[in-house]
């Protein structure tokens, strides 16, 4: 059975340079992933999951993070660390998750559970701005200390990979949905999918990393305000995911 992880890789193996995924924020400002960045992404993002975060696979993370070319990062992380992921209504909404990962403006009022690590959203990736606060962990500096090469035992296709409407979806059963999805949306493989503001929010996170991987295709995710028709011109998109 397939896995995020193994598409990962051989994805890297086919086209090691080329965008998987491309961010456009508010201002316009373009960041983009290749499979060579998303895997080093992934086996880092995995390391510190197990080594800082002392999480085994099958743990619970919660992932409350904006549209954003982090959401790609820790999904792949996450998955590659054969953890769960949790999609909370908001910071107050993860006392059923092993971490909580989210932006520094939208902490906890208790930051003692789950432990929280806070993402910034520089478009370099940089430190979180100032000093977090007591009991956050800055993501970026806990990622960029981790080995790059995946260190731990690689995820199966039973893997949990995300819970659903109260129901765990696992790995093989994503990349399945992902592939339905891609198909409905007229993705087809090498085609690029645009997926604008006002989008579902369950397809705009599955959109992040698993429908490009599945369709061996690309995406591009929006943030904020934009001519989306224009956009789709420039970034040569083939199939759009908007409202």
């Amino acid at each position: 059975m397939t896995t995020i992880w193994a598409l990962l890789q051989q994805r890297r193996r086919a086209a090691a340079g080329a965008p998987v995924v491309t961010f456009v924020d508010a201002d316009g400002a373009r960041v983009e992933l290749s499979a060579t960045s998303l895997e080093n992404a992934a086996a880092k993002t995995a390391n510190a999951l197990a080594d800082e975060f002392d999480l085994e696979a099958g743990a619970r993370v919660a992932l409350l993070l904006p549209v954003h070319w982090q959401r790609a990062a820790w999904l792949a992380g996450c998955w590659t660390a054969g953890c769960e992921v949790r999609l909370p209504s908001g910071p107050d909404d993860a006392d059923d998750a092993d971490l909580l990962v989210t932006t520094a403006d939208a902490l906890p009022a208790d930051r003692s559970r789950p432990p929280v690590a806070a993402v910034s959203l520089h478009p370099l990736g940089l430190t979180v701005p100032g000093s977090v606060p007591a009991g956050v962990l800055d993501a970026t500096v806990v990622v960029r200390s981790a080995p790059d090469a995946f260190l731990g035992v690689p995820p199966a296709g039973t893997s949990a990979a995300i819970e659903v409407g109260g129901t765990v979806i696992d790995q093989a059963d994503v990349v399945d949905l992902a592939q339905t999805k891609a198909a409905a949306w007229g993705l087809a493989p090498g085609g690029r999918l645009l997926v604008g503001p006002g989008t579902d929010p369950l397809d705009a996170w599955l959109a992040a990393l698993a429908v490009p991987l599945a369709a061996t295709a690309s995406v591009v995710l929006v943030d904020g305000e934009h001519d989306l028709d224009r956009l789709a011109a420039q970034e040569r998109v083939t199939a759009t995911l908007a409202r």
